[in-house]
């Protein structure tokens, strides 16, 4: 799901039934800091680590099915059904 300020969003389930969008770097950065013990203060702006137009297409259902790439020695693969892993 995308935007029109460009910023790309997955749901996730908040209070209750209700799905809410996050915005995708959000969650990424979640993960690395969860999975990876990476802290989002010291990460480079996401731009840099993967290309939007390509997680729009992944997301969109326009690409592939998934997308992976690299933050600081660790794999980010995102699905188009916006499941998020981080391995190391």
């Amino acid at each position: 799901m995308s935007s029109d300020t460009g910023e790309l969003y997955v749901l996730r389930e908040g209070d209750g039934e209700w799905e809410q969008p996050i915005p995708l770097r959000e969650v990424v950065f979640e993960r690395l800091e969860a999975e990876g013990g990476l802290s989002p203060d010291t990460l480079a702006d996401f731009s840099t680590y993967v290309d939007r137009a390509d997680l729009a297409a992944v997301l969109d259902g326009e690409g592939d099915e998934q997308l992976s790439f690299s933050v600081e020695g660790h794999t980010v693969t995102v699905t188009a059904d916006g499941e998020i892993t981080v391995t190391s």
